[in-house]
C-alpha cells in the first residue's frame, strides 16, 4: 500500500450521488464472463437439508440449506435450497468485502408470484428488481452489475435453488479506523472509491445537527489524538482539503481515472456540529482510509 497522501491533482468535486453504470442480468443464458471468483458449493460436501451459514467464505448466507443432485438446469453437485425455517422468506448472501458484479443460477420453485432481488451496500439498499421465473426455463442466470454493493437478498416465493455465484472483486477499499472506540461510528462508504467514478460517503445527522463535514488529510492517519471530547484520527499538517456534506450527510466527490492513483490511500475522518443545549458543539467520527483502485 502506497503512502497516504492526497495528490493536488484529484481535484475532488463536490456532485451528485447516483448509479448511472448500475445493471441487471435477468432471466439470462449465461452469467458474468471471466469473474474473478466462483462459488459452486462443490458436490456431497455436506448432507442434504444441512443449514448453511459460514462454509463457504467469503459468503455469508442466511435462510439455506445444502443439497446435492446430478445436473438440472445449470444446477451441478452441491447448490443452496431453502431451509424450511419460515418466514421471511428472503435469502441473504454477504460478501466479505463489496464487490462489482454478480450473477447466479436461480431457480424459483413452484411460484404464485415474483421473486424479488435486492443488492445492497452497508446496510443500504442500492439496487432492486423484480422477476417471475420458474425452476424449468433455462434462463436461469440472475445478477448485478456495474456498481458497488456487498450483499444480496432474494425475497422468494415458497422454495429455491440457488447455484454458481460468480462475482467481480476490484482493488479499491473503504478501510474503518476508530481509535479506542469513544468517537461515533457514524462515518460510512456508500460506494468504493473506484477510479473513474464518483465517491460517496455518508455521516449520520439528526435533528440537532448544524452541518457535517469531512476532512481528507494529505498528512495521513493519526493512531488517536484526544480532541473535543473524542480522538482526532486524522493529522492536521499539512491542512486537510475539507468536503462539506449536504443536509443529507450525503459527501460525493469525484475521483479522476488516472491509472497513477491506483493503490493511494487517502485519510478521512467525519465531523458534525451539533446544537446541544444551546451550544455548538463538534462531535469527531470514526476515520476511514480510502484506497483508490479499479
Amino acid at each position: 500500500m502506497r503512502q497516504l497522501l492526497l495528490p493536488v491533482t484529484l481535484s475532488l468535486a463536490m456532485l451528485s450521488a447516483g448509479n448511472a453504470h448500475a445493471g441487471h442480468i435477468v432471466a439470462d443464458f449465461s452469467g458474468l464472463a471471466n469473474p474473478d471468483q466462483v462459488v459452486d458449493f462443490g458436490s456431497g460436501l455436506y448432507p442434504n437439508f444441512t443449514p448453511i451459514t459460514t462454509e463457504f467464505p467469503p459468503l455469508t448466507v442466511s435462510h439455506a440449506s445444502y443439497f446435492t443432485t446430478g445436473s438440472f438446469n445449470n444446477l451441478v453437485g452441491g447448490f443452496l435450497t431453502n431451509d424450511g425455517s419460515g418466514g421471511p422468506t428472503t435469502l441473504k448472501i454477504h460478501f466479505a468485502s463489496p464487490i462489482t458484479d454478480v450473477s447466479f443460477v436461480y431457480h424459483q420453485i413452484g411460484a404464485s408470484g415474483p421473486s424479488v432481488f435486492r443488492a445492497y451496500l452497508a446496510g443500504f439498499i442500492v439496487d432492486t428488481f423484480t422477476n417471475f421465473s420458474d425452476q424449468f426455463q433455462p434462463n436461469n442466470y440472475f445478477g448485478f452489475t456495474g456498481f458497488d454493493f456487498d450483499e444480496i437478498q432474494i425475497d422468494f416465493v415458497s422454495d429455491f435453488n440457488l447455484d454458481y455465484v460468480a462475482y467481480n472483486e476490484h482493488d479499491a477499499a473503504c478501510t474503518f479506523r476508530n481509535g479506542l472506540g469513544i468517537n461515533p461510528a457514524d462515518y460510512s462508504c456508500t460506494s468504493m472509491p473506484v477510479l473513474g467514478s464518483n465517491w460517496v460517503g455518508q455521516i449520520h445527522v439528526g435533528p440537532s445537527t448544524l452541518g457535517a463535514l469531512v476532512a481528507v488529510a494529505p498528512g495521513g492517519p493519526v493512531s488517536g489524538v484526544p480532541l473535543f471530547g473524542g480522538e482526532l484520527l486524522v493529522q492536521l499538517a499539512p491542512p486537510p482539503l475539507i468536503l462539506v456534506a449536504f443536509a443529507s450527510g450525503t459527501v460525493t466527490a469525484q475521483i479522476p481515472a488516472t491509472p497513477a492513483f491506483a493503490g493511494v490511500t487517502l485519510a478521512t475522518q467525519g465531523i458534525r456540529f451539533e446544537l446541544i443545549s444551546g451550544t455548538t458543539t463538534l462531535v469527531l467520527s470514526n476515520a476511514l482510509d480510502l484506497t483508490l483502485g479499479d
